[in-house]
């Protein structure tokens, strides 16, 4: 080596003269570079379990001691293991064993520390005790062949994680683990001894074809879950979840147990695969995604969702479960339980263990079994997408709708709960089987008063959804009532929102005799009826262009103008002008039932009127027969009753205008008497 200045300075001798000495290191760079490329490096070393010395193989039980020391020379770099032994170098790759004699099982007892980037167990199954291995570089691996079991008894430690290769079976028995990093099964089975042996922090990636068993009895909890290989979480639970997101396309199982799984950490746990376990489901927090009919194995009873945390469907599935106990509105308020995308089911009952969201951000999710409200919490519908509820409601506690998506309630089962429904947003439909009650005895609220007309709606998709005995019905600026051309009779009415009839609905207000105000549009051409003997308040103006059918009790008109396309009286009913301000009624047709009777009260001439451009069976200008003395004015009697001809309004007579001509004469009599002044009045004395 003494001839490389030499060399190198003769090189530098020969530079050109004139070329800066600051060049000059670039030369050595170059020789230097040139004669490591002639230093043979040191490849890594394959040591081979040996405790026979120079004869062939490692013996047919080679049990030893595994360590760096001098004294325990058990390893051999013969293949074959026909060279002598040494002893352990750490950073060697360790091949259990030299030959093909170690067939059967034997004991490695680590002593303290050794490290190895590669373990490969060629033959038999040894059993690791005691010690430390470190798993070291950048990606270590632990290989069992085909027939063979590596039981791992001794800590494993190490940064990089490790990943199982080789068909055979690698167990980690009893200690707990040290190491950092993924815990990758490329092949065969990883099968745990003992509960807690892979760090929790650990990714588990468990490769197509590959499996994790839990064995009997055992817990396990690890960072996430990938892969498309098997994992058999037996008697569990295995517990899952950080905050990495995440797809397991494999299958869960638990051959033999009631396994279970849970869900924690913030990130996203997606299941795509045919899963067949039957213990239950906790969603502890974060996110699990099904995206398969079986995602969550066979049904079960008792699975949760906890406060803060989302099961998400997609991908057009329809998953069978017994139960879920659901908690809270779910991640960023979008539900505990969430519709992605697609058309799903989810067949289970659902219980609320507090004031719970159902959401849907598209499609459609529909839920089949019964929900339990409680008694003090609320349930609330949320998202752009569609809900559907086809089993029956239950409990004290109420409904809210939120979001512009759609609520539907179905199926053939009535709903019981009595708390409050409020449909701030969006829609709420009624589709049960006709008859069936959507609405038990709640009140309800349409609209939250601050959104757009029409933007939150109640729609009835069948006949006969609300219950008689329901709640008052209050209809805000933003709200409507869309009757849908169905037919439907409820107790009370408020608000100053829309009845939207359709073109041939039906809704009867009073049915159980309520009383109710009403300061709202009434739209369609259907039939909007008052039933009972309460009273209905129209305390804001409207053009009907139905018909307005009067059956029983009070229909006050509190200083409006009224225009309906026909007033019908099916039964004796007073009609109300108010006692305050001017109100008036403009009926296209009007219709009054042989029979019954339709009074009239606080009616003020000149200052409030009643017109019907046509009455059926009346004769303009006549009175004292029907249908014309079925109307009484107070004050009146039915035979004073005219419908005029030349405006077509209905008064008591004599007709205001002929009171207003009698008075109008007196009038000009007085005046004229008056203005003859005094020189008539003293001709007349004076009899000239």
């Amino acid at each position: 080596m003494s001839s490389i200045p030499r060399a190198s300075s003769i090189h530098c001798s020969r530079a050109p003269a004139g070329r800066a000495a600051g060049l000059r290191p670039a030369w050595w760079l170059l020789i230097a570079t040139g004669l490591l490329g002639l230093i043979p490096l040191r490849a890594q070393t394959t040591f081979y379990w040996d405790t026979n010395g120079a004869t062939a193989g490692a013996g047919s039980s080679p049990s030893a001691t595994w360590s760096t020391s001098s004294s325990d020379k058990n390893w051999t770099t013969s293949s074959a293991g026909t060279a002598s032994t040494i002893q352990w170098t750490n950073g060697s790759n360790a091949v259990f064993s030299a030959g093909t004699d170690a067939t059967g099982t034997y004991t490695v007892t680590v002593s303290g520390t050794v490290s190895t980037p590669g373990i490969t167990v060629a033959e038999g199954s040894p059993t690791f005790s005691g010690g430390i291995v470190t798993l070291s570089g950048s990606a270590p691996q632990v290989s069992v062949a085909s027939g063979s079991t590596l039981t791992f008894n001794s800590q494993i430690a190490g940064t990089s994680g490790f990943t199982k290769t080789g068909t055979g079976t690698l167990t980690l028995g009893s200690t707990a683990n040290a190491y950092t990093g993924a815990t990758t099964v490329n092949a065969g089975t990883l099968l745990l001894g003992t509960s807690n042996v892979i760090p929790d922090a650990s990714a588990l990636v468990i490769a197509s074809g590959a499996t994790v068993d839990l064995g009997w009895g055992h817990s396990e909890t690890v960072a996430s879950l990938a892969g498309a290989g098997t994992l058999d979480i037996k008697g569990g639970p295995f517990t899952v979840g950080d905050s990495t997101s995440t797809t397991f396309s494999g299958v869960i199982m638990d051959s033999g147990g009631y396994g279970s799984l849970v869900k924690q950490g913030t990130g996203t746990l997606t299941l795509s695969g045919t899963n067949t376990f039957s213990g239950v489901t906790t969603v502890n927090a974060g996110a699990l995604n099904l995206q398969n009919s079986t995602a969550l194995g066979g049904s079960t009873y008792g699975n949760t969702v906890a406060s803060g945390a989302t099961l998400q469907l997609q991908n057009n599935i329809s998953v069978t479960e017994g139960s879920f106990a659901i908690s809270g509105s779910g991640i960023g308020a979008t539900g505990a339980i969430r519709n992605i995308s697609g058309s799903n089911t989810l067949n289970a009952a659902l219980t609320l263990n507090a004031s719970s969201t159902l959401g849907a951000d598209a499609g459609t999710l529909t839920v089949t079994g019964d929900i339990n409200l409680g008694s003090s919490q609320t349930l609330t519908a949320t998202g752009t997408g569609n809900l559907n509820l086809s089993g029956a409601l239950n409990g004290s506690s109420g409904v809210t709708v939120a979001g512009a998506g759609t609520l539907t309630y179905s199926g053939a089962t009535s709903n019981s709960y009595t708390g409050a429904t409020l449909i701030n947003s969006g829609t709420l439909q009624l589709g049960k089987t006709a008859g069936t009650n959507a609405i038990a005895g709640g009140t309800v609220t349409i609209g939250d008063g601050i959104g757009a007309a029409n933007s939150a709606n109640l729609t009835l998709l069948a006949s006969n959804q609300i219950a008689d005995y329901a709640g008052l019905i209050t209809i805000n600026s933003d709200g409507r009532l869309n009757i849908n051309n169905q037919q439907e009779s409820i107790n009370t009415v408020a608000g100053t929102g829309t009845i939207d009839l359709g073109t041939s609905g039906y809704l009867g207000v009073g049915v159980n005799s309520g009383s109710s105000s009403f300061g709202g549009t009434i739209a369609g051409t259907g039939v909007l009826e008052k039933l009972g003997s309460g009273t209905l308040t129209f305390t804001s103006s409207f053009n009907f262009s139905g018909e307005l059918r009067l059956t029983g009790g009070t229909v006050i008109l509190a200083g409006i103008s009224a225009t309906v396309g026909t007033l019908h009286i099916t039964g004796n009913t007073v009609l109300d002008f108010g006692n305050s301000t001017a109100s008036m009624l403009n009926a296209t047709s009007f219709i009054v039932d042989s029979g019954v009777t339709l009074t009239i009260i606080n009616w003020v001439n000149t200052t409030d009127y009643f017109y019907a451009q046509n009455w059926t069976g009346a004769v303009t200008g006549t009175t004292g027969s029907t249908p014309m003395n079925q109307v009484v004015f107070s004050g009146y009697t039915g035979n004073n009753t005219q419908w005029q001809n030349f405006d077509h309004q209905i008064t008591p007579v004599p007709e205001p205008a002929t009171y207003g001509a009698i008075l109008l004469g007196l009038a000009l009599a007085w005046v004229l008497w008056h203005r003859r002044g005094p020189w008539s009045r003293a001709a007349l004395k004076s009899g000239t």
